[in-house]
């Protein structure tokens, strides 16, 4: 089968991308987990997926964001992912759309998520948040508006982008990795969300709250990010470090040991909040 085009962030056009990301994200939906029903349902920000375990093992559900630089992606584009934490964790994962930049700036995507989130809550006690790397910080921008803060069970954080422009020194010890990502993409996605300043981006994330799982990938642009949320925040931290993975090595859940193990790490944290 003929490989998918690698990206360039930063020069392409956003339909480009957008075509290109989402035929990437296609390339590997074969690879998405067995016994998980998949289905459409409606958000306050439009139509989206929900994952349902054939094992269902708890009630609470998870409000998934995705990611794609706040530019690209879309519930579809993370099928792969979000069936193998449904499978994993034996509860249901709902994955919202959200309005995505240079159509919508920030702070658009934060006000969202957190309206997503107070309606995703109308008829549900607790959730679980979570989100990877734009999506990311859509979670902690939704934790930090929702109204009622004590429903939040758990966020978790994969390889989360955080609005550290200013700290790129993983970006130049590992030059462009399996996500096509190097620091003139990265700053491109900022300055298409209009965040050239990040200092308000920064403040919207919620800093205290429900237990926090903190997903790092070892060999990432966004690595920083991560160090510097941890020490930015109140919220109860607990890590995990995908050892040797680049951004965004858990789209290959299904097709790669490490990505599975971490899944299931990740499902274990989950599982335990229960």
């Amino acid at each position: 089968m003929k490989s998918v085009q690698s990206l360039d962030w930063a020069n392409d056009s956003i339909d480009k991308l957008r075509q290109g990301y989402q035929s990437k994200r296609a390339y590997i939906a074969h690879y998405s987990a067995s016994n998980v029903a998949i289905e459409e349902v409606e958000f306050s920000s439009g139509i989206g997926l929900k994952f349902t375990p054939e094992l269902l093992s708890s009630a609470t559900d998870i409000l998934y964001f995705h990611g794609g630089g706040w530019i690209v992606g879309s519930p579809w584009t993370h099928k792969t992912l979000c069936s193998w934490m449904a499978k994993f964790t034996g509860q249901r994962v709902y994955a919202a759309p959200y309005n995505l930049a240079p159509e919508h700036k920030f702070p658009a995507q934060a006000n969202q998520a957190a309206e997503i989130t107070n309606n995703f809550l109308n008829h549900r006690k607790k959730i679980i948040l979570a989100g990877d790397s734009a999506g990311a910080a859509m979670v902690l921008w939704a934790a930090d508006g929702v109204i009622e803060k004590s429903s939040i069970q758990g966020l978790v954080s994969l390889y989360g982008a955080f609005g550290c422009i200013d700290g790129l020194s993983s970006a130049k010890s590992h030059g462009q990795n399996l996500a096509d990502l190097n620091s003139a993409a990265l700053l491109a996605m900022y300055r298409h969300l209009g965040c050239e300043d990040v200092s308000e981006f920064r403040a919207r994330l919620s800093q205290s709250g429900a237990p926090l799982l903190l997903v790092r990938a070892e060999l990432d642009l966004v690595a920083r990010d991560n160090d510097w949320l941890a020490e930015y925040t109140r919220h109860p931290v607990t890590h995990l470090l995908g050892i040797g993975q680049p951004h965004a090595y858990l789209q290959d859940c299904g097709n790669n040991a490490q990505a599975d193990a971490s899944m299931l790490e990740i499902a274990s944290w989950i599982k335990a909040l229960a």
